[in-house]
Formats: C-alpha cells, structure tokens, sequence
C-alpha cells in the first residue's frame, strides 16, 4: 500500500499576519503617546531639581558673605554667575569652600532659571515650582 505525502507547508495566512500588524499597530499607537508624556515629565523634573540647587547654591554663598547678585536682580545672570561658580577667598569659616552648581549645559540652565525668581521683598532668589519666572 502507498501512502500520499500531503505537500503542506506549515506558515501563517496573509489574513493572520495582517491581524497581527493592526494590533501591533494600535498598541503602538496607544504607546507612543504615553513615551513622549514620560520624556517630558523627566526633563520638567531635572529642570525643577537644578533649579532647586541653583536657589539653595544662592542661599548657601549668601549665607557665607557670597552674593551672586550683586545688586542686579537679571535672573539669568545671577543663574550664569551661580553655574560659574565661585570660591570664597575671604579668611573665615567658608575660606576656600567652592560654592556653584558645575556642568550644566545652555538649555539646562534656561530651563532651570524659569523656574527660579528673586523675592521682591527680601531680595533673595527662590525656587518657584509653578515655574513662572517672568524676569526670563
């Protein structure tokens, strides 16, 4: 007896790989959207956490007889001189401390400084969480 070798090649159908690129396709379409939500969120929140040391780098020097400002009240001057930095060189407790917030780039420092502004009453720079830092 002869048995008939059946000649069918195991694979999917062109309907069943088109089903899969439609979901593929809306799962990435739901997705990309979340992706770039996450991105932004993460730059917001470095903006915020360099601003945060910018104003306590402020405080800091002030309190060690330091003042970035130096009688102006241009934000992004004061952020420019702070990203500089300074060491104090003046004989006391702070002799030789180096005070800055180092290796920020151009676009982190704008960003941070939207995010920093000058107290109109004491003078001195806070950190302003909504962000509206109108002296930009």
């Amino acid at each position: 007896m002869k048995t008939k070798m059946l000649n069918k090649k195991a694979g999917f159908s062109l309907v069943e790989l088109l089903v899969v690129i439609a979901v593929i396709g809306i799962i990435a379409a739901i997705a990309v959207p979340q992706i770039s939500k996450i991105n932004e969120s993460a730059s917001q929140a470095t903006a915020q956490r360099n601003a945060q040391n910018i104003a306590s780098v402020y405080a800091s020097a002030l309190a060690a007889g330091h003042d970035f400002a130096s009688g102006g009240t241009d934000i992004s001057d004061t952020v420019d001189a702070i990203v500089t930095g300074t060491t104090i060189s003046t004989p006391g407790a702070f002799f030789g401390t180096f005070f800055g917030v180092p290796n920020l780039n151009a676009n982190d420092k704008t960003a941070a400084g939207s995010y920093v502004d000058f107290d109109a009453v004491s003078g001195l720079m806070i950190y302003d969480k909504a962000g509206d830092s109108e002296s930009q």
